[in-house]
């Protein structure tokens, strides 16, 4: 019995070893390498540097060109937070409302739009707002405008995440027993009551979940937006992330942009974790 179990226990820890392993070569030893050439003055070119003690860091509380970035990933957190939350929250809504064979229709056209990649739909919404939009409304491309570029950017990136949370509310959704809304309607509660005082309460824990995911994900917008506009027009879409990679891979300041990084990754683990624990303790067991 003993040999069983300890071959068990050992089957465990082959199985989860390769995963362990790019783990280590994609992520851990990079990140502990980043560490080490924030301390440095590397251009990411030369095999020779010099290390500046905490002179990066400095830096970045001195950089104006920081403001910008900084302002634009918050507003991304603010929009796409919000707007995912309740875009998510609605689709579904509609999915268990609907009778199952629409239901499982529309949880497909709903969750499709993830399978596309960051890039595809940065393409695809181009297209739609310079041709499309264009043609039927006369209007220029919102990517185009300083004042709309960062709406239509979280639009994008709505349309194409917003589905992976939509399963988390479900899931909550069909955790809900039926017989708290029988008890309501019992006492004469309206919809819009039995929504506030039952459901949103107990979907708290899909709040945790997809809110965490959400702000930290959305701080970090990368992708679309470099995809879509580069981060223009006249930089009004940089994001911090877009500002990190410019730094490292365009300025040739390696070692500067590992230190904004690092106080970046800090920033949203703090958040998370702050985030995280709000929503937690106002958890509601059945």
């Amino acid at each position: 019995m003993k040999l069983k179990s300890a071959e068990k226990d050992l089957s465990k820890y082959v199985f989860i070893l390769p995963g362990f392993c790019l783990f280590c070569f994609a992520i851990f030893i990079p990140f502990l390498s980043g560490i080490n050439i924030a301390f440095t003055d590397w251009n990411g070119i030369d095999r020779s540097y010099h290390y500046v003690g905490l002179k990066n860091f400095l830096t970045i509380f001195a950089d104006q060109r920081m403001i910008l970035p900084v302002r634009n990933s918050l507003l991304f957190g603010l929009l796409g937070t919000v707007g995912g939350t309740v875009f998510s929250l609605g689709m579904a809504l509609l999915v268990d409302y609907k009778s199952n064979r629409i239901s499982n229709l529309s949880r497909t056209v709903f969750f499709l739009p993830v399978c596309f990649s960051s890039i595809l739909t940065a393409f695809i919404w181009k297209f739609l707002y310079k041709e499309v939009f264009s043609s039927l409304f006369g209007i220029k491309s919102f990517l185009g405008n300083p004042v709309a570029v960062i709406p239509a950017i979280t639009l994008m990136e709505l349309w194409n995440t917003a589905g992976i949370n939509m399963l988390i509310y479900l899931a909550g959704l069909k955790n809900i027993p039926q017989e708290f809304y029988d008890a309501a309607k019992v006492d004469g509660a309206s919809s819009f009551k039995s929504f506030v005082h039952i459901t949103l309460p107990l979907l708290t824990p899909s709040f945790t979940v997809c809110i965490t995911l959400s702000i930290t994900s959305w701080l970090r917008e990368f992708a679309t937006t470099l995809a879509a506009t580069g981060g223009g027009p006249g930089g009004t879409s940089r994001t911090l992330a877009i500002y990190i990679f410019e730094n490292l891979f365009e300025y040739n300041k390696a070692g500067y942009g590992q230190a904004v990084a690092i106080l970046f990754s800090l920033f949203c683990i703090v958040l998370g974790i702050s985030v995280s624990n709000f929503f937690r303790k106002r958890e509601i067991e059945l």
